[in-house]
């Protein structure tokens, strides 16, 4: 399953209910979390997590994600969500 993530609120519920082989996406301000200084980090290393390039870009921080984070532009987006059957936003 893709997990699209829109805030930073979200990843706590988002993180309970990822298995294995599941993908994140952070959108939005949820890309904040892809930085290891903030406070939702730890809850993101275990899984494959994956931000929208020009979210982070718009915010500033694209320089401060974290080496284990992907970024993806908006053709990315669209192979991770054909990879896989069932996503879930979560806002």
């Amino acid at each position: 399953m893709l997990h699209i993530v829109k805030t930073t609120s979200a990843i706590q519920d988002m993180a309970k209910l990822c298995q294995e082989g599941d993908q994140v996406l952070l959108i939005e301000d949820a890309i904040y979390a892809a930085n290891s200084q903030h406070g939702l980090f730890s809850l993101l290393k275990s899984l494959q997590v994956y931000v929208l390039e020009n979210d982070a870009i718009a915010r500033g921080i694209y320089n401060r994600l974290s080496p284990s984070i992907t970024a993806v532009d908006y053709a990315g987006f669209v192979e991770l969500t054909e990879h896989h059957a069932n996503s879930l936003t979560w806002n």
